[in-house]
């Protein structure tokens, strides 16, 4: 049974992060990175717990490639990352990352950008070694998930799952008309109204813990 209370709580979230969004929706682009800080700080941040730490920078592998800026990196802070200077885009390792996220303001007309993130990510490989049990019966993937959110997007699911089944991502969450749709990786989710956030959590929660079972020496990076 769904549980009312958290409905209920999610149902405040979503509706504050669509004021922050038709509050700045006159802004210029590069005012509206507030709405990506404010997923980040008022969501993301706020529901899940230590040890998560969210930024946003490039991902590098122990090869030598590099993803170009990321969004969002959820990391799985087990492992080193490197800033330039106090809450400077990061440089991650991929080993370190439990998830990619791109936050757009309309992820029907800023598609194209996340096209671009899955390209530059699907080079990148993770060289975990395994120090465990599976968790939660899924193995980690050498590849980073990546998941896309916009503020206004799609406003059927069909749409959603379309856009899903193309493959360039592992998840779409539309926060406006309340979508969350997610690959059979990820639990093949269907969600709708409030809970199409909790799906978003949900995903992201199974790619962390997959981290648990796996480890890695961040010397790999030096050694020639």
């Amino acid at each position: 049974m769904q549980n009312a209370h958290v409905a209920e709580r999610l149902k405040g979230i979503q509706g504050s992060l669509m004021a922050v969004h038709k509050a700045g929706s006159t802004l210029s682009s590069a005012s509206k990175g507030t709405e990506r800080e404010q997923f980040v700080g008022s969501f993301l941040a706020e529901v899940l717990p230590a040890p998560f730490r969210f930024g946003t920078g490039d991902i590098t592998d122990t090869i030598a490639n590099k993803s170009g800026q990321v969004d969002v990196v959820v990391e799985y802070p087990f492992l080193p990352s490197l800033p330039t200077a106090k809450d400077s885009p990061r440089l991650y390792l991929a080993e370190g990352v439990a998830a990619a996220i791109e936050v757009k303001s309309n992820l029907t007309a800023q598609w194209a950008e996340v096209e671009r993130t899955s390209e530059a990510l699907k080079p990148l490989k993770r060289d975990f070694v395994k120090t465990g049990t599976i968790s939660m019966g899924v193995a980690p993937r050498n590849q980073i998930p990546l998941f896309a959110v916009g503020y206004t997007g799609w406003r059927k699911m069909e749409s959603v799952v379309e856009h899903l089944e193309s493959g360039v991502v592992d998840g779409i969450l539309v926060i406006d008309s309340a979508l969350f749709a997610s690959a059979k990786e990820f639990m093949d989710l269907r969600e709708t109204g409030s809970w199409s956030l909790w799906g978003l959590i949900s995903c992201l929660h199974q790619a962390a813990s997959t981290l648990k079972s796996t480890g890695m020496n961040p010397i790999q990076y030096a050694v020639k």
